[in-house]
């Protein structure tokens, strides 16, 4: 089985039908623009509560490629029904061409924060999972998704992802700071304790999860608004009591690469050593509670010599990256010499098989 531990979904209007009727009429609106704009080809956004989505000029910046209605959407290889899995047959398809069995996917919109009213932003999310939900039935569980959950919210969070379980959820994503908070603040330990108890891990994956950060950048250096947060949450997670209090807790850090691996653990070993903390951060690899994607150009044996060959695993993108990226997961990975074969069947299937529970 070869599952590909990282796509995404481009979220659509159908998407938003799922929301509920008391907040059906601040549903997020796709608006479409000329191109000769600083938009470009990115020239659609999503209208909500006023603000827009992508946000591609001007400090709090952030980039994705949805809605579809954008150019950028109509010139990439797959079809706007497989990007939005509005056509689940479509996605199939695509899936098949690659020989991928399993995907688990994430958002695009969502990939950062949304309504302020928290209210509000609970009932998108609940809108995603159920799309997402109807989407892993129709595929009879060949798509699997990360939930999303309003974690200012730790009770709604707890009572949402006990429903994401039922409908096919595979995880729960958590950006590197949940809005305020860091992932080791032990407010969110019951939610972590839940998870634990659905058999959900948590995935906190590239994305722009803390307000206050992303507006002091721009689109143009998502390193320091969207990837940069995942290391901290690394950091802060591992230098918390979590693992230790949740004996059964998962934790996966995704689109972010590898090669920080080594420098966060040296960090985390220096905290944990003023905690009296026996037990090596790298141990937790080893032991599969902690996971992280690699990339094709990274040089994942430096990292091995670390925390083992069993905590890697691979995410194609799709349809985000490059209109080959989907195809080269599988084959510029075992076309590697530097990699064993049985390591590369590792990443491509007994890892993440092993972190989603398949």
């Amino acid at each position: 089985m070869i599952v590909d531990a990282d796509a995404h979904v481009e979220e659509s209007q159908a998407m938003f039908d799922r929301l509920d009727k008391e907040y059906y009429d601040r549903r997020p609106l796709p608006v479409r623009f000329d191109e000769d704009t600083v938009f470009g080809k990115y020239n659609a956004v999503w209208l909500i509560e006023g603000k827009t989505y992508p946000k591609l000029a001007g400090k709090g910046g952030t980039i994705f490629r949805t809605p579809t209605l954008m150019e950028a959407a109509s010139l990439k290889r797959e079809s706007i029904g497989a990007q939005e899995m509005t056509d689940i047959d479509a996605r199939l398809r695509d899936m098949d061409k690659v020989k991928i069995d399993t995907q688990v996917v994430f958002p695009s919109l969502f990939l950062t924060t949304t309504a302020e009213d928290l209210r509000l932003e609970a009932a998108l999310l609940r809108a995603y999972n159920s799309f997402l939900g109807e989407c892993s039935a129709a595929s009879k569980g060949r798509i699997r998704f990360g939930a999303l959950v309003p974690i200012r919210d730790v009770d709604a969070s707890i009572k949402e992802i006990k429903r994401a379980a039922k409908i096919g959820a595979a995880a729960v994503m958590l950006h590197g700071m949940a809005w305020d908070k860091l992932l080791g603040d032990e407010s969110l330990f019951p939610f972590y304790e839940e998870a634990a108890n659905v058999n959900l891990p948590i995935c906190v994956h590239l994305g722009w999860g803390c307000p206050a950060m992303t507006d002091i950048f721009d689109a143009s250096t998502n390193f320091y608004s969207a990837i940069l947060p995942v290391t901290i949450g690394f950091h802060s997670i591992l230098t918390s009591s979590a693992f230790e209090k949740i004996p059964t807790l998962r934790f996966a850090f995704l689109e972010a690469g590898c090669g920080w691996v080594p420098y966060l653990i040296r960090q985390v070993r220096r905290d944990n050593a003023r905690r009296r903390v026996a037990r090596d951060a790298a141990d937790y690899f080893k032991a599969g509670r902690v996971f992280v994607t690699c990339e094709a150009d990274e040089d994942i044996n430096s990292v091995v010599e670390l925390i083992g060959e069993d905590s890697f695993v691979l995410g194609s993108d799709y349809p985000h990256g490059d209109p080959s990226r989907q195809e080269d997961m599988v084959a510029e990975f075992r076309e590697r010499k530097d990699l064993s074969p049985r390591m590369v069947e590792k990443m491509l299937s007994d890892n993440p098989r092993r972190l989603y529970g398949l």
